[in-house]
């Protein structure tokens, strides 16, 4: 009988509220089971960390050192994760991990795959290209909000109407999650998960009990899917 290789599961989100609705972590924990399935991995173990920004220092992360020492201790052979952004967003984090796993004999691996399935060249290119990518994303899009914060504030102008899930912070200075967060939220992850807007506006209602237009849908997808309305909000959606 084939021993299946013993892995560890990671997950990670970047607010708390997210790990309230647990609706980010539920996408992530049965994307990296599905992987294991297909894979024939054995998940022997995971570590979650909640409100967790993937800028955050190596040393910080608390979940993701105490899944480090599990994988070296228990002769795990990879950590697993749904995407590589779960790891981190800093490609010197993520190469930093590879690294301490390469010591005992492990590795990353990614649901979504981004390289992680070998270590030719290509494989290896691949994982910097999507580190790259994903520091880059980060940043471009909190420069360019700042910048159109300020212009806006030097116009006196309103920023309009916040997205379905958030209001104002009471006193000025952005947006913060209101009680249809959670909502917006599984709305979102329906969409990702590849959703048509009248599957979800019809999930929507069967799950909230309340009635979901396709319209409704489209809006909050639509600004949800602009990444520098979140970033208004100063939170980390990352």
């Amino acid at each position: 009988m084939e021993v299946k290789m013993r892995v560890v599961g990671l997950l990670r989100v970047s607010t708390e509220a997210q790990a309230d609705s647990g609706l980010g972590l539920e996408a992530q924990r049965l994307a990296i089971e599905e992987y294991c399935e297909k894979h024939q991995l054995n998940l022997v173990a995971d570590y979650t960390e909640a409100g967790v920004s993937g800028k955050t220092p190596l040393g910080e992360r608390e979940q993701l050192l105490k899944a480090l020492a599990f994988v070296a201790s228990q002769d795990c052979e990879a950590l697993v994760v749904a995407k590589l952004d779960r790891l981190s967003r800093d490609p010197l984090t993520q190469l930093t991990v590879e690294r301490a796993l390469a010591k005992t004999g492990a590795r990353v691996l990614s649901a979504a795959g981004e390289g992680t399935e070998g270590e030719d060249p290509s494989q290896v290119l691949l994982r910097r290209i999507m580190g790259a990518v994903a520091e880059a994303e980060a940043s471009v899009i909190g420069a360019r909000v700042k910048a159109a914060l300020a212009a806006k504030k030097a116009r006196g102008e309103r920023l309009g109407r916040p997205p379905y899930g958030f209001q104002l912070r009471p006193g000025g200075g952005g947006l913060v999650p209101n009680d249809d967060y959670e909502k917006a939220l599984r709305c979102m992850d329906l969409r990702d998960q590849g959703a048509t807007y009248r599957e979800i506006s019809e999930e929507l209602e069967q799950e909230i009990g309340e009635r979901w237009t396709i319209n409704k849908v489209f809006r909050i997808v639509r600004k949800w899917g602009d990444l520098q309305t979140l970033e208004l909000a100063g939170e980390h959606y990352e």
